[in-house]
């Protein structure tokens, strides 16, 4: 992968809940990503025209609105597919009715199908991107993180932030879950990789180890 273009990631904040949508492509290709798009915004159509680029793929890396609001504009406007955790599906096709009135931000066919589940141990090929897919619940039972090895970038949905973790408070939260899922996947990995959270600024998987300190699960 290494003559394959260099990663270019954007980064859009859409919605009232200020979510991270991400937009990935390689250099030289037209292949593009959208992770998360939070709410349809015309801003994520606009990059896309922009750079040439053709939206192959919408992940969502869990099923709370806030993350899924433009799941359907999206796809209805590209064509592109919608991929999502297996245990979150169902989140998809009925999101949580108090949820979706505080992450609603106008997006249209806010409830659908997805057309692909995704587990753990995964491998998502889009373009000249290979994205493998780590189970990393807790925040929500099918959470998933999206590693680009080669290119020492992860996007941790509401997993891990940049000194912070993801709430366990919602339905379907799990605190032991979430950090086994920290301590045990996302620190197991490249200390050098770039982190890509849900909410906030970008992080390193060494700043945020420092951070924690040590593991607590036993």
């Amino acid at each position: 992968m290494a003559d394959a273009g260099v990663l270019n990631v954007e980064r859009l904040v859409l919605g009232p809940i200020s979510t991270n949508c991400y937009i990935v492509w390689r250099e030289g290709h037209e292949d593009a990503v959208v992770i998360d798009p939070g709410a349809f915004s015309p801003r994520i159509q606009n990059i896309l025209k922009q750079h040439g680029l053709e939206c192959r793929a919408i992940i969502n890396t869990h099923g709370h609105p806030d993350h899924i609001g433009g799941n359907g504009a999206l796809r209805d406007a590209t064509g592109a597919p919608v991929y999502v955790g297996a245990l979150d599906a169902d989140m998809l096709a009925e999101p949580d009715d108090v949820f979706h009135v505080l992450a609603r931000s106008g997006g249209q066919g806010f409830s659908l199908v997805a057309d692909h589940t995704l587990e753990g141990g995964n491998v998502l090929r889009v373009g000249e991107m290979e994205f493998e897919v780590l189970a990393t619940p807790g925040h929500t039972p099918g959470g998933i993180s999206l590693l680009l090895p080669d290119d020492l970038t992860l996007f941790t949905g509401d997993t891990l932030f940049a000194c912070g973790v993801g709430r366990t408070d919602f339905a379907g939260g799990d605190e032991e879950a979430l950090w086994r899922s920290i301590f045990e996947v996302i620190f197991s990995l490249d200390e050098r990789i770039r982190v890509y959270p849900g909410h906030g600024p970008d992080t390193t998987i060494a700043a945020e180890k420092a951070w924690h300190g040590r593991s607590r699960i036993r």
